[in-house]
């Protein structure tokens, strides 16, 4: 038994089915959050190296937009993204218990990654707020009254170079991070799914370079690129009558790149699902699976249609059917995924119905001879002559 085993107890039938719908709920609401989270980063810290080194308050303005509305609130980091994360960790360990596999210690290792990007990238979005305040706090000051020398001007000097520092180490440091928890979470996700691979994959590098957590990282990627395409559009044209004060040249900027990114990213999606669903072994796949993967390639298409449409013709009226429409699909390819799980760690959840049974049986022997009383045959002495188990016999 690893250590990760001592984690968690032997879960009956009935509880290994209320984990399953847990790990599913949990998959939900994680998957499209990092997928935004993941955008979001790389798109800010792009436009904000873009905008310092222009001069160019437009892609400024981007970057902080992006980053603040992807991220929704400073409360969705625990919602949405650590307490989800430890749900599905020990729903992993749960139904992988006593199974030959380090996925649950990869799984772990990636958690406590993911759990490290979040702090960083939140630590970069409240830097664009810091800086806002210092602008508001030189745009009402007199013109002169930051050039002295004195200790107050120095502390406010100092302020600002520090804040500048941490924007560019926490947004470069949580997007890397977050990438590298992102491409070990996929990568475990296939193992698991894989029992031929358990006993053949010992150590991290095995995980790291195999084509399957390749093709794996890619699905993950190319749906977090559609996820946050159709983010953009919502949040930025949709959601509560869309931003304030957009430009026309703002919001073709935003439209752009958040078309770019939705049809560059649905290029690659449906080979990459394909790939990811021909390395699973025959004993993960099943027609309940085919059916989840060709339902999600039919959203795409419809999906993808909107957003196309939205891109060229400019109509933001169906940001809102487009957001609904992936979100369907992550919902899809969730249980899809899952379905496979299910498929491939089936052997080893009636193993652990058995070890489970067998230690409340061990239990109630434990019970009965400590106590000194046997419940069956008092039964059979007092109460067996007028009651069965399940009707009365007499009165």
């Amino acid at each position: 038994m690893n250590f990760f085993d001592e984690l968690v107890i032997p879960a009956s039938a009935n509880h290994i089915m209320l984990i399953k719908y847990m790990l599913t709920i949990s998959l939900l609401l994680f998957i499209p959050y990092i997928s935004m989270l993941l955008g979001a980063t790389f798109i800010s810290t792009h436009f904000r190296k873009k905008g310092k080194t222009e001069k160019n308050s437009m892609y400024l303005r981007f970057a902080k937009d992006v980053i603040e509305k992807l991220t929704i609130t400073k409360s969705a980091e625990l919602a949405l993204g650590t307490i989800p994360a430890i749900s599905v960790f020990f729903a992993y360990a749960q139904l992988l218990y006593s199974a030959k596999t380090i996925s649950v210690g990869m799984l772990a290792l990636s958690v406590v990654m993911f759990i490290i990007a979040f702090v960083f990238i939140y630590k970069y979005r409240n830097t664009f707020k810091l800086e806002g305040i210092m602008n508001a706090f030189k745009s009402i000051s007199p013109k002169d009254a930051l050039s002295g020398e004195n200790e107050s001007v120095q502390e406010i000097k100092e302020f600002e170079e520090n804040n500048i520092s941490t924007n560019s180490i926490s947004g470069t440091t949580g997007k890397w991070m977050l990438l590298s928890a992102a491409y070990i979470f996929a990568g475990t996700m296939a193992l698991a799914s894989s029992p031929d691979k358990w006993a053949n994959v010992g150590n991290i590098l095995q995980v790291i370079f195999s084509w399957q957590t390749l093709f794996s990282f890619g699905a993950l990627i190319s749906l977090a690129g559609i996820i946050t395409g159709g983010a953009i559009m919502f949040y930025f044209f949709s959601w509560d009558g869309g931003l304030k004060d957009m430009t026309e040249e703002y919001a073709s900027l935003a439209r752009n790149v958040a078309g770019k990114v939705a049809l560059g990213s649905g290029i690659m999606f449906p080979l990459m699902l394909i790939i990811s669903y021909a390395y699973l072994p025959m004993e993960s796949q099943s027609p309940t699976v085919f059916f989840y993967m060709v339902t999600v390639l039919i959203l795409f298409l419809i999906a993808g249609n909107f957003i196309y449409a939205m891109f060229k013709n400019s109509d933001y009226n169906s940001a809102t059917t487009v957001f609904i429409l992936v979100f369907v699909l992550v919902l899809f390819n969730v249980i899809k995924d899952q379905a496979a799980f299910g498929n491939a760690v089936h052997n080893n959840t009636l193993e652990i119905n058995k070890i489970a049974d067998d230690e409340v049986k061990q239990v109630r022997s434990k019970t009965m001879e400590s106590t000194g009383i046997n419940v069956e045959d008092i039964f059979k002495q007092k109460c067996s002559a007028c009651h069965k188990f399940d009707q009365k016999l007499v009165g």
